[in-house]
């Protein structure tokens, strides 16, 4: 394994482990390949969609993948760890609680596709790019045929996989090595080269938030991303892409997914503003 995965593993478990604070309620949403995750109000519709969606969505990351080369052995690590460890928190908690209740497949609702790991969406996925970042696992073929399952499919296929255990060791060891640079990648696009003359831990906030709710920048949900890509990044104003972020909870207010999802949303903002 190479250095700086391996050093990244080291300071993600540190920060893992560490005690979330009370006013953030532990939350498990999945990245969101689309623009958001999906309003529970139109969850069947978005689920729908998504059943199209999801092999488009799987050859643009295979593309993406093919010409963009993934970070070499011994650079430094693509995100800091404490966004490193944001992510992990909002997604599993912490490695006991992972223990616990999340290394069984599970389906997050709406528009999602089983799921596993740290918020690895098999739906989303090609049956390929599983094979490849789970290759480690003796139910890799397995979780392989859950490609393009999303939605109402998705949570009645679930049964077939809740045998399946995934130990938190191996759902790290993924998160680091294939998760973080398809999103590290992702970010760039869609915010821009200007994105990563941010502090470490502001641009790792905006990967975290593009892992939750896709890089899309098309439409009204998506129009505080467009505020930050646009104002707030030329003029280096961690401020603003704080405020932009908080706002984002006017899409879930009044739903049921709004404590979670706003939680992180100001924990994404928290990060930003005391970036170093």
């Amino acid at each position: 394994m190479r250095t700086a995965t391996w050093l990244l593993i080291s300071l993600l478990v540190a920060c893992a482990v560490a005690p979330a604070p009370a006013a953030l309620p532990p939350v498990v949403t999945t990245p969101a390949p689309m623009a958001a995750r999906v309003d529970a109000t139109v969850e069947e519709v978005q689920s729908t969609t998504a059943v199209h969606a999801a092999s488009a969505i799987s050859a643009v990351r295979e593309a993406v993948q093919a010409v963009v080369p993934a970070p070499v052995a011994d650079e430094p690590p693509l995100v800091s760890p404490a966004a490193v460890a944001h992510i992990v928190r909002w997604e599993v908690t912490s490695p006991s609680y992972y223990a616990s209740r999340l290394q069984w497949p599970i389906w997050p609702g709406g528009a999602s596709g089983v799921t596993w790991g740290i918020g690895y969406d098999g739906g989303h996925q090609s049956a390929r790019a599983i094979a490849q970042d789970w290759n480690q696992h003796p139910a890799v073929m397995r979780l392989a045929r859950t490609a393009g399952i999303t939605g109402i499919a998705a949570r009645d296929a679930l049964p077939q996989y809740r045998n399946i255990v995934v130990p938190f060791g191996l759902a790290e060891r993924v998160f680091v090595d294939a998760s973080l640079p398809v999103y590290y990648r992702a970010t760039v696009r869609a915010y821009g080269d200007g994105a990563l003359q941010l502090p470490p831990d502001a641009f790792g906030a905006l990967l975290g938030n593009t892992y939750n709710r896709g890089g899309s920048m098309v439409g009204d949900r998506n129009r505080e991303k467009r505020v930050i890509r646009d104002t707030c990044i030329p003029a280096d104003d961690l401020l603003c892409i704080g405020r932009q972020l908080r706002s984002q909870c006017r899409l879930w207010r009044g739903t049921t997914l709004e404590a979670g999802l706003c939680g992180r949303r100001y924990s994404e903002a928290d990060l930003v503003e005391g970036a170093r």
